[in-house]
Protein backbone atom coordinates (compact mmCIF):
# COMPACT_ATOMS: atom_id res chain seq x y z
CA UNK A 1 0.00 0.00 0.00
CA UNK A 2 2.59 2.41 1.21
CA UNK A 3 5.80 2.13 -0.73
CA UNK A 4 8.27 4.51 -2.35
CA UNK A 5 9.60 5.06 -5.96
CA UNK A 6 11.85 1.90 -5.97
CA UNK A 7 11.63 -1.30 -4.40
CA UNK A 8 11.85 -5.21 -4.31
CA UNK A 9 8.57 -6.72 -4.16
CA UNK A 10 8.69 -10.77 -3.19
CA UNK A 11 4.43 -11.80 -3.44
CA UNK A 12 3.68 -14.70 -1.90
CA UNK A 13 0.89 -16.48 -3.63
CA UNK A 14 -0.73 -18.44 -1.03
CA UNK A 15 -2.92 -21.63 -2.77
CA UNK A 16 -4.53 -23.93 -1.42
CA UNK A 17 -4.07 -27.39 -1.03
CA UNK A 18 -7.06 -30.39 -0.59
CA UNK A 19 -7.33 -29.87 2.84
CA UNK A 20 -9.28 -25.83 4.02
CA UNK A 21 -7.37 -23.05 2.69
CA UNK A 22 -7.30 -21.88 6.38
CA UNK A 23 -7.79 -23.00 9.83
CA UNK A 24 -9.31 -19.87 11.21
CA UNK A 25 -9.81 -17.11 9.50
CA UNK A 26 -10.00 -14.29 12.61
CA UNK A 27 -8.89 -10.84 10.90
CA UNK A 28 -8.94 -7.78 12.65
CA UNK A 29 -11.67 -5.18 12.29
CA UNK A 30 -11.69 -1.42 13.42
CA UNK A 31 -11.86 -0.67 16.44
CA UNK A 32 -10.85 -3.74 18.00
CA UNK A 33 -7.75 -2.57 20.32
CA UNK A 34 -4.22 -4.73 20.95
CA UNK A 35 -2.67 -7.16 23.99
CA UNK A 36 0.55 -7.42 25.46
CA UNK A 37 3.02 -10.16 24.17
CA UNK A 38 6.83 -9.68 24.31
CA UNK A 39 9.58 -12.21 25.63
CA UNK A 40 13.22 -11.30 26.44
CA UNK A 41 15.09 -13.48 23.24
CA UNK A 42 14.40 -15.88 20.15
CA UNK A 43 14.61 -19.00 21.89
CA UNK A 44 12.47 -21.84 23.67
CA UNK A 45 13.35 -21.08 27.02
CA UNK A 46 12.13 -17.48 26.69
CA UNK A 47 10.57 -15.80 29.54
CA UNK A 48 8.07 -13.20 29.23
CA UNK A 49 8.47 -9.75 29.51
CA UNK A 50 5.26 -9.21 31.34
CA UNK A 51 3.36 -11.38 29.19
CA UNK A 52 3.64 -13.71 25.61
CA UNK A 53 -0.37 -13.82 24.00
CA UNK A 54 -1.21 -16.53 22.07
CA UNK A 55 -4.85 -18.24 20.70
CA UNK A 56 -5.88 -21.73 19.28
CA UNK A 57 -6.70 -23.75 15.90
CA UNK A 58 -7.54 -26.87 14.68
CA UNK A 59 -7.57 -28.90 11.70
CA UNK A 60 -10.19 -31.26 10.88
CA UNK A 61 -7.46 -33.39 8.43
CA UNK A 62 -3.77 -32.92 8.83
CA UNK A 63 -2.86 -29.94 7.69
CA UNK A 64 0.27 -28.36 6.80
CA UNK A 65 0.77 -25.03 7.73
CA UNK A 66 2.96 -22.57 5.53
CA UNK A 67 2.31 -18.72 5.45
CA UNK A 68 0.96 -17.13 9.07
CA UNK A 69 -0.79 -13.32 9.08
CA UNK A 70 -1.63 -11.49 12.45
CA UNK A 71 -2.53 -8.21 12.64
CA UNK A 72 -1.16 -5.33 15.53
CA UNK A 73 -0.01 -2.03 16.74
CA UNK A 74 3.50 -0.36 16.51
CA UNK A 75 4.60 1.34 19.34
CA UNK A 76 8.06 2.50 19.05
CA UNK A 77 7.77 6.39 17.10
CA UNK A 78 9.49 5.47 14.69
CA UNK A 79 7.72 2.70 13.86
CA UNK A 80 11.13 0.68 13.00
CA UNK A 81 9.46 -2.25 15.11
CA UNK A 82 8.03 -3.12 11.35
CA UNK A 83 11.27 -4.05 10.16
CA UNK A 84 12.21 -6.13 13.07
CA UNK A 85 12.08 -10.37 14.08
CA UNK A 86 8.85 -11.70 16.03
CA UNK A 87 8.60 -15.09 17.98
CA UNK A 88 6.30 -17.23 16.15
CA UNK A 89 5.34 -20.68 18.08
CA UNK A 90 2.82 -23.36 17.92
CA UNK A 91 1.87 -24.99 21.06
CA UNK A 92 0.42 -28.38 21.97
CA UNK A 93 -2.60 -28.28 24.37
CA UNK A 94 -3.61 -30.43 27.07
CA UNK A 95 -7.20 -31.07 28.80
CA UNK A 96 -5.74 -30.63 32.03
CA UNK A 97 -4.86 -27.30 33.62
CA UNK A 98 -6.10 -24.66 35.22
CA UNK A 99 -8.09 -23.27 32.38
CA UNK A 100 -11.55 -24.69 31.46
CA UNK A 101 -12.71 -26.54 28.78
CA UNK A 102 -9.61 -28.81 28.70
CA UNK A 103 -8.15 -25.38 26.93
CA UNK A 104 -4.76 -25.22 28.19
CA UNK A 105 -1.27 -24.93 26.14
CA UNK A 106 1.44 -27.38 27.28
CA UNK A 107 4.55 -27.35 25.56
CA UNK A 108 5.88 -25.54 22.16
CA UNK A 109 6.56 -28.03 19.43
CA UNK A 110 7.83 -25.69 16.48
CA UNK A 111 9.02 -22.30 16.15
CA UNK A 112 10.44 -19.79 14.41
CA UNK A 113 12.00 -15.91 14.77
CA UNK A 114 10.95 -14.12 11.72
CA UNK A 115 10.93 -10.44 9.65
CA UNK A 116 7.37 -10.20 8.09
CA UNK A 117 5.91 -7.90 5.52
CA UNK A 118 3.77 -5.40 6.46
CA UNK A 119 0.50 -3.36 5.31
CA UNK A 120 -1.35 -0.41 6.90
CA UNK A 121 -4.69 -1.80 7.97
CA UNK A 122 -6.67 0.59 9.85
CA UNK A 123 -6.53 2.19 13.15
CA UNK A 124 -7.86 1.23 16.44
CA UNK A 125 -10.02 3.19 18.80
CA UNK A 126 -7.10 4.88 20.59
CA UNK A 127 -6.40 5.95 17.24
CA UNK A 128 -3.03 4.05 16.50
CA UNK A 129 -2.47 2.00 13.22
CA UNK A 130 -3.27 -1.32 12.80
CA UNK A 131 -1.06 -3.19 10.57
CA UNK A 132 -1.18 -6.60 9.14
CA UNK A 133 2.16 -8.46 9.10
CA UNK A 134 2.75 -11.98 7.05
CA UNK A 135 5.56 -14.40 6.84
CA UNK A 136 5.96 -17.42 5.09
CA UNK A 137 7.34 -20.27 7.01
CA UNK A 138 10.52 -22.26 6.42
CA UNK A 139 10.30 -25.45 4.18
CA UNK A 140 8.35 -27.50 5.58
CA UNK A 141 6.18 -25.38 7.24
CA UNK A 142 4.02 -26.98 10.10
CA UNK A 143 2.34 -29.84 10.09
CA UNK A 144 -0.81 -30.34 12.39
CA UNK A 145 -2.63 -33.32 12.98
CA UNK A 146 -6.56 -34.15 12.01
CA UNK A 147 -8.85 -33.01 14.98
CA UNK A 148 -5.41 -31.74 17.66
CA UNK A 149 -5.76 -28.88 19.32
CA UNK A 150 -2.57 -26.32 19.04
CA UNK A 151 -1.88 -22.79 19.96
CA UNK A 152 -0.44 -20.06 17.46
CA UNK A 153 2.08 -17.62 19.77
CA UNK A 154 3.29 -14.41 18.29
CA UNK A 155 5.69 -12.18 20.27
CA UNK A 156 7.71 -9.19 20.48
CA UNK A 157 11.61 -10.24 20.56
CA UNK A 158 12.54 -6.90 23.22
CA UNK A 159 16.44 -8.03 22.48
CA UNK A 160 15.64 -7.48 19.01
CA UNK A 161 13.15 -4.55 19.26
CA UNK A 162 13.42 -0.95 18.32
CA UNK A 163 13.91 -0.21 22.08
CA UNK A 164 15.85 -2.38 24.56
CA UNK A 165 13.47 -3.46 27.26
CA UNK A 166 10.50 -1.05 26.24
CA UNK A 167 6.83 -2.79 24.35
CA UNK A 168 7.19 -2.02 21.00
CA UNK A 169 4.20 -4.17 19.72
CA UNK A 170 0.69 -4.87 20.32
CA UNK A 171 -0.97 -8.32 19.13
CA UNK A 172 -4.48 -6.83 17.53
CA UNK A 173 -7.50 -8.82 19.04
CA UNK A 174 -10.68 -10.12 17.62
CA UNK A 175 -13.82 -10.51 18.75
CA UNK A 176 -17.08 -12.71 18.08
CA UNK A 177 -19.37 -13.05 16.22
CA UNK A 178 -17.87 -11.07 13.37
CA UNK A 179 -17.34 -14.65 11.27
CA UNK A 180 -20.97 -15.91 12.39
CA UNK A 181 -19.77 -18.91 10.66
CA UNK A 182 -16.62 -20.10 13.07
CA UNK A 183 -17.06 -22.22 15.81
CA UNK A 184 -15.44 -21.02 18.91
CA UNK A 185 -13.16 -23.68 19.95
CA UNK A 186 -10.86 -22.07 23.03
CA UNK A 187 -10.39 -18.28 24.63
CA UNK A 188 -7.15 -16.08 23.69
CA UNK A 189 -4.83 -16.87 26.74
CA UNK A 190 -2.01 -14.52 28.00
CA UNK A 191 1.02 -16.25 30.17
CA UNK A 192 2.80 -14.11 32.61
CA UNK A 193 6.62 -13.76 33.53
CA UNK A 194 6.11 -16.31 35.92
CA UNK A 195 4.85 -18.91 33.81
CA UNK A 196 1.26 -18.92 35.02
CA UNK A 197 -1.75 -19.10 32.61
CA UNK A 198 -4.49 -16.10 32.20
CA UNK A 199 -6.89 -17.93 30.67
CA UNK A 200 -8.95 -15.01 29.80
CA UNK A 201 -7.97 -11.51 28.25
CA UNK A 202 -8.87 -8.29 27.75
CA UNK A 203 -7.64 -5.85 24.53
CA UNK A 204 -6.73 -2.30 25.43
CA UNK A 205 -9.87 -0.85 24.12
CA UNK A 206 -12.79 -2.16 25.83
CA UNK A 207 -11.36 -4.13 29.16
CA UNK A 208 -15.18 -5.46 29.97
CA UNK A 209 -15.25 -7.62 26.92
CA UNK A 210 -12.88 -10.70 26.37
CA UNK A 211 -10.90 -10.88 23.19
CA UNK A 212 -9.86 -13.60 20.92
CA UNK A 213 -6.41 -12.60 18.75
CA UNK A 214 -6.74 -11.76 15.07
CA UNK A 215 -4.68 -14.10 12.90
CA UNK A 216 -5.21 -16.42 9.43
CA UNK A 217 -3.10 -19.49 8.81
CA UNK A 218 -2.34 -20.32 4.81
CA UNK A 219 -1.84 -24.25 3.75
CA UNK A 220 0.81 -23.03 1.37
CA UNK A 221 2.61 -20.45 0.11
CA UNK A 222 4.41 -19.43 -3.72
CA UNK A 223 6.98 -16.54 -4.23
CA UNK A 224 6.98 -14.03 -7.02
CA UNK A 225 10.11 -11.86 -6.86
CA UNK A 226 10.30 -8.94 -8.82
CA UNK A 227 13.52 -6.42 -9.48
CA UNK A 228 13.56 -3.22 -7.80
CA UNK A 229 11.02 -0.97 -10.44
CA UNK A 230 10.62 2.54 -11.06
CA UNK A 231 7.14 4.16 -10.28
CA UNK A 232 5.68 0.83 -8.50
CA UNK A 233 2.04 0.56 -9.75
CA UNK A 234 -0.57 1.31 -7.89
CA UNK A 235 -2.67 -2.07 -8.09
CA UNK A 236 -1.92 -5.13 -9.57
CA UNK A 237 -3.86 -8.07 -11.23
CA UNK A 238 -2.36 -11.41 -11.25
CA UNK A 239 -3.65 -13.75 -14.50
CA UNK A 240 -2.83 -17.33 -14.21
CA UNK A 241 -3.00 -19.65 -17.22
CA UNK A 242 -1.92 -23.12 -17.40
CA UNK A 243 1.75 -23.16 -18.95
CA UNK A 244 1.50 -23.82 -22.54
CA UNK A 245 -1.99 -22.22 -22.76
CA UNK A 246 -1.04 -18.55 -23.00
CA UNK A 247 -3.84 -17.71 -25.72
CA UNK A 248 -6.41 -19.33 -23.42
CA UNK A 249 -8.78 -17.43 -21.17
CA UNK A 250 -7.57 -17.43 -17.51
CA UNK A 251 -8.20 -19.84 -14.88
CA UNK A 252 -8.15 -17.30 -12.37
CA UNK A 253 -7.60 -13.37 -11.78
CA UNK A 254 -7.10 -11.93 -8.77
CA UNK A 255 -6.34 -8.75 -7.30
CA UNK A 256 -2.38 -8.75 -4.93
CA UNK A 257 -3.08 -6.88 -1.51
CA UNK A 258 0.18 -5.20 -1.88
CA UNK A 259 2.47 -4.64 1.40
CA UNK A 260 4.35 -1.83 2.41
CA UNK A 261 7.75 -2.81 0.21
CA UNK A 262 5.66 -3.76 -2.62
CA UNK A 263 5.14 -7.38 -1.12
CA UNK A 264 1.59 -8.73 -2.39
CA UNK A 265 -0.77 -12.08 -1.60
CA UNK A 266 -2.79 -13.71 -4.01
CA UNK A 267 -4.97 -15.74 -2.03
CA UNK A 268 -6.09 -18.36 -5.07
CA UNK A 269 -6.17 -22.38 -4.80
CA UNK A 270 -4.30 -24.15 -8.23
CA UNK A 271 -2.79 -28.12 -7.81
CA UNK A 272 0.93 -28.98 -8.43
CA UNK A 273 1.51 -28.16 -11.43
CA UNK A 274 3.63 -25.47 -14.13
CA UNK A 275 1.63 -22.24 -14.89
CA UNK A 276 2.07 -19.24 -16.36
CA UNK A 277 1.66 -15.85 -14.49
CA UNK A 278 1.01 -12.59 -16.12
CA UNK A 279 0.91 -9.12 -14.38
CA UNK A 280 -1.18 -5.91 -15.10
CA UNK A 281 -0.59 -3.13 -13.63
CA UNK A 282 -0.25 0.73 -14.26
CA UNK A 283 2.93 1.39 -15.61
CA UNK A 284 3.76 -2.43 -16.36
CA UNK A 285 4.20 -3.86 -19.62
CA UNK A 286 2.05 -7.16 -18.92
CA UNK A 287 5.05 -9.25 -17.72
CA UNK A 288 5.21 -12.93 -17.48
CA UNK A 289 6.78 -15.74 -15.55
CA UNK A 290 6.32 -19.22 -15.05
CA UNK A 291 5.63 -20.33 -11.71
CA UNK A 292 6.05 -24.44 -10.99
CA UNK A 293 3.88 -25.39 -8.11
CA UNK A 294 5.38 -28.58 -6.53
CA UNK A 295 4.38 -29.70 -2.92
CA UNK A 296 2.93 -26.53 -1.75
CA UNK A 297 5.65 -24.57 -2.78
CA UNK A 298 6.86 -22.52 -5.80
CA UNK A 299 9.29 -19.48 -6.95
CA UNK A 300 8.34 -17.39 -9.90
CA UNK A 301 10.98 -14.42 -11.12
CA UNK A 302 10.34 -11.55 -12.84
CA UNK A 303 14.12 -10.12 -13.05
CA UNK A 304 13.29 -9.55 -16.53
CA UNK A 305 10.53 -6.97 -16.22
CA UNK A 306 10.71 -3.70 -16.67
CA UNK A 307 8.59 -0.74 -16.57
CA UNK A 308 6.96 0.70 -19.53
CA UNK A 309 4.19 3.09 -19.35
CA UNK A 310 5.31 5.60 -16.94
CA UNK A 311 3.32 8.47 -17.77
CA UNK A 312 -0.04 6.30 -18.22
CA UNK A 313 -0.99 7.15 -21.54
CA UNK A 314 -1.60 4.21 -22.85
CA UNK A 315 2.10 3.47 -24.81
CA UNK A 316 5.57 2.07 -23.45
CA UNK A 317 7.37 4.51 -25.52
CA UNK A 318 10.54 6.90 -25.80
CA UNK A 319 7.73 9.56 -23.72
CA UNK A 320 8.32 7.32 -20.71
CA UNK A 321 12.27 8.18 -20.44
CA UNK A 322 12.24 11.18 -18.49
CA UNK A 323 10.41 9.92 -16.07
CA UNK A 324 12.62 6.70 -15.84
CA UNK A 325 15.55 8.61 -15.37
CA UNK A 326 14.23 10.97 -13.07
CA UNK A 327 13.07 8.35 -11.27
CA UNK A 328 16.86 6.84 -10.99
CA UNK A 329 18.44 10.01 -9.73
CA UNK A 330 15.53 11.15 -7.02
CA UNK A 331 14.71 7.27 -6.03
Amino acid sequence: MFFGKVFLAVVCISLAAAAPAWAQRQPWQAPNGAVESRLDACTVGFHALNRVAMDDFQYGANTTIKRIRWWGVVLDPTQQQLTKRFFIAIWGNQTAGVCPGGCNPTQIVANWCLAPTTAVAGQDCNGRTVYRFSVCLPAPGFTAAANTKYWLQISEIDTESARLGVEDFRWSGYRYPEDADHTRLCDAQQRDAAGASICTIFDDCVPAVETDLSYELRTTCFVIVFPPIIAAPIGVLAEVRPLGAASGPPIMVEALQLDGDGTGHLDAELPDGQYEVRLIGMGLARPKAMLNVMGGQGTSSFFDVFVGDLNNDGRADGNDTQLLVNGLLHP
